[in-house]
């Protein structure tokens, strides 16, 4: 009979090679898991257990599974992520050059465009911009894999953001390469591209952080910066 400590460790080993087959859970993915394991569904602080069993077992090979937040809405994600290898560098396993290529042009235009999203013919049209020329219906393809690969993610208008893996996974890749671009989230701390943005001094807050923060402060919604604190939505009248 297994003793206590195999158990444990092979529900960690069932836990991962779930990640390292998907890369990234969803809620419902992650319950049924923890059915599978015999693991309470109803229990956050089993789960918090046994991710932080998990990640102590994995951290000598640079891994960890962190928790993730979709930016539009708010739904929670698990996703395995390598601390130390270049995140875009270890896509050429997965991606060709041309596609790696196509995406960081896609992430380039995503970055710096005002509300963190593109629409479908912007996306096909930076094809013109990759060295080796792909063609629309090719990039068609291309953009599809990866949304199926929770890469990115379609709104209903088909305007396409970075999904909660992309900000996960190359978290530090977007804070060195696009640092002029990225704001962090005033709340939470974490990179904001889809948010609210305070019209006065341009701090910028995830839609379920001001949700969170607005439903405290009640009828009166300010800006949480200490220089600020100006009606949400309103400029400073200046004197």
């Amino acid at each position: 009979m297994e003793n206590e400590e195999s158990k444990v460790n092979l529900k960690q080993q069932k836990f991962l090679q779930s990640f390292m087959s998907k890369g990234i859970l969803d809620t419902k993915e992650v319950k049924t898991l923890l059915t599978e394991l015999n693991v309470p569904t109803d229990s956050a602080e089993e789960l918090l257990n046994l991710v932080h069993s998990t990640n102590e077992a994995i951290a000598p090979f640079n891994l960890e599974i962190r928790k993730g937040i979709q930016e539009d809405d708010g739904a929670n994600f698990y996703c395995l992520v390598n601390t130390v290898e270049t995140p875009i560098s270890r896509l050429s396993s997965t991606y060709t050059q041309s596609e790696l290529e196509l995406f960081k042009k896609l992430i380039e235009q995503i970055v710096d465009s005002e509300d963190g999203k593109i629409g479908s013919l912007a996306a096909l049209s930076l094809t013109d911009k990759v060295e080796k020329r792909i063609g629309k219906e090719e990039a068609q393809e291309i953009f599809d894999r990866f949304e199926r690969d929770k890469w990115i993610r379609k709104d209903r208008d088909g305007k396409i953001s970075l999904s909660v893996r992309s900000l996960l996974e190359l978290d530090q890749y977007l804070k060195d390469v696009y640092s002029e671009f990225i704001k962090l989230c005033n709340i939470c701390s974490k990179i904001c591209l889809l948010g609210d943005t305070c019209a006065n001094c341009g701090i910028k807050i995830h839609l379920k952080c001001a949700k969170s923060l607005f439903s405290r402060q009640g009828e009166k919604k300010t800006c949480p910066a200490p220089d600020c604190r100006v009606v949400w939505g309103q400029m400073r009248t200046k004197v």
